[in-house]
């Protein structure tokens, strides 16, 4: 018996150590992410913001949008995304273009992203999905990506949200991608974010406050968003319901974005040209443009 009590209490210390080997880490170093006041893309043509929303494994319809919208003409000028939808914004605003996303979308695998773990506050670190972000992106944080860029988390304790566009690219989609209970929080300067979708889907508001004067929203969503709302244009893919780590229907998702976004072509181009239009009305008339 007393044997059997020496096992049990080295048994139970060695899980309280692995527990506190594997505790989610403080990120307090310089280029840890932050939110700073976000800087309004200001240009004499239509400024275009495109928002890829929250939606687990469903967020390679995003793909399928981009690809679309890449072969219509139409480029977006700033880039918000939120959980699944921070993945696609990340890669593409560090200079991917969609087809080489599409690329990567055929050969990616769970495992290239998803690290399970038997200890910690969830099943899944998050570590490996940080370290594929920042390599893709060259090591590169955010204000030094090809286009302006926000990624949406949320603070665990309250829900707000918060906007992380300066620092590591990596950590802050990794944080935006947090789902609680699934992936293990992310601890900013002694602060826990977790998904930005518990804050908002689609937050199309960010977009319109980087200084996008037509704001395309992507919502993959199961139940829809308010917020997606906000937008100008919305697009909602046919996306397959899956569970959110769930890479199997992956091709059918990217389709799906792909089909939904050219059916809202000629409606963007609608709005650019307007827009285009209305920019073009002070320099008619002498008068010198306001810069926002």
């Amino acid at each position: 018996m007393r044997s059997l009590g020496r096992k049990f209490l080295v048994s139970l210390t060695a899980g309280l150590l692995a527990g506190c080997a594997t505790a989610p880490f403080n990120h307090t170093d310089a280029d840890a992410p932050y939110a700073a006041p976000l800087v309004r893309v200001t240009s004499p043509r239509p400024v275009i913001g495109l928002v890829l929303g929250a939606g687990g494994s469903r967020g390679f319809a995003h793909v399928g949008v981009l690809k679309a919208l890449e072969e219509a003409g139409i480029e977006a000028d700033v880039i918000v995304g939120v959980s699944s939808g921070a993945i696609a914004a990340a890669l593409h605003a560090g200079g991917m273009s969609a087809s080489a996303l599409e690329t990567l979308t055929l050969s990616i695998q769970d495992s290239d992203l998803l690290d399970f773990t038997a200890f910690g506050p969830g099943i899944i670190q998050g570590g490996r999905l940080q370290y594929y972000i920042n390599n893709a992106v060259g090591n590169r944080p955010i204000e030094a990506l090809q286009k302006p860029f926000a990624a949406v988390v949320a603070e665990r304790a309250t829900n707000r949200m918060a906007v992380f566009n300066r620092g590591n690219t990596g950590l802050a989609v990794r944080a935006s991608a947090s789902v609680p209970q699934l992936f293990w929080p992310v601890t900013i300067r002694g602060i826990e974010y977790v998904d930005g979708g518990l804050a908002s889907r689609v937050p199309a508001s960010v977009a319109r406050d980087m200084g996008a004067d037509i704001v395309i929203a992507v919502d993959v969503s199961w139940r829809g968003s308010a917020d997606a709302q906000k937008a100008d244009v919305v697009i909602r893919p046919q996306t397959i319901r899956s569970r959110i780590t769930d890479f199997s229907h992956k091709i059918a998702n990217l389709a799906a974005g792909e089909e939904a976004a050219r059916e809202v072509v000629p409606r963007v181009r609608e709005l650019i040209a307007r827009v285009a239009a209305e920019k073009s009305l002070p320099l008619r008339f002498g008068a010198v443009p306001v810069t926002r």
